[in-house]
């Protein structure tokens, strides 16, 4: 498995447990496509939009959109997910009422993103150490480090933006408003983004996992922070 294959998979065991055997799904920041063909293997009907589709490859029950959500129009759908995307798009109110305009009666709007005020300095030194560690071994893309020395100083440079990306309690505080039956879990998610430095094959994989398997560890024994945020609505 590469480190692609691992998120893939990741995310995929969670949208596919909360589906509840929903059919028609939005993916919002579809990416390089992999979850929506995954969840289209599994014979569910797949609209797959993003800003850009730097490779949308067919497959079947897949439809490819290259749009703005918000200027999006479509069918209603059972399900809408956003796949780490939720947090960049603004204005955040409007992308939740939209999305519940776009939702068929029962239809549920799912989560997989981070909250960017979670993690505490404990969990972004171990974050940053472990690719340091990679990048010494040869085994991490240098060029993906955040410069500086202080982790939180770091965190914050690298995730300035125009406009602000929204922090997790602005999410749920946004799609509380809007919709009902809210579910919150805090999920792993550090391991992401170390797997984009990683080398793109199952050796690079291997190392992904184990560093999942440690984030999952520590975050049990209450070691490191959970910056993943996993949110369910109906």
């Amino acid at each position: 498995m590469t480190p692609r294959e691992l998120r893939t998979q990741q995310t995929l065991a969670f949208v596919v447990d909360v589906l509840g055997g929903r059919r028609r799904v939005l993916e919002v920041g579809c990416g390089r496509g992999e979850v929506a063909r995954a969840l289209a293997a599994r014979g569910l009907a797949v609209t797959a939009l993003d800003l850009a589709l730097p490779d949308p490859q067919p497959a079947p029950n897949v439809s490819y959109v290259e749009l703005d959500f918000l200027a999006f129009r479509g069918p209603p759908f059972d399900a809408i997910l956003f796949t780490s995307s939720l947090h960049h798009i603004a204005p955040l109110e409007n992308a939740i009422v939209h999305a519940s305009e776009l939702l068929a009666p029962g239809g549920v709007l799912v989560v997989d993103d981070f909250d960017l005020e979670r993690p505490d300095h404990t969990t972004l030194a171990w974050y940053y150490e472990t690719q340091e560690l990679l990048a010494a071994a040869g085994l991490y893309d240098h060029h993906r480090l955040d410069p500086g020395t202080d982790a939180m100083a770091r965190w914050r440079d690298s995730h300035a933006h125009d406009p602000p990306l929204h922090t997790g309690v602005e999410m749920r505080t946004a799609i509380a408003a809007r919709l009902d039956s809210l579910a919150v879990r805090p999920a792993p998610y550090l391991y992401r983004y170390i797997a984009s430095g990683l080398p793109p094959d199952e050796r690079g994989g291997a190392i992904a996992a184990h560093v999942l398997a440690t984030e999952e560890r520590r975050i049990a024994e209450g070691s490191l922070a959970a910056v993943g945020l996993r949110i369910v609505a109906a």
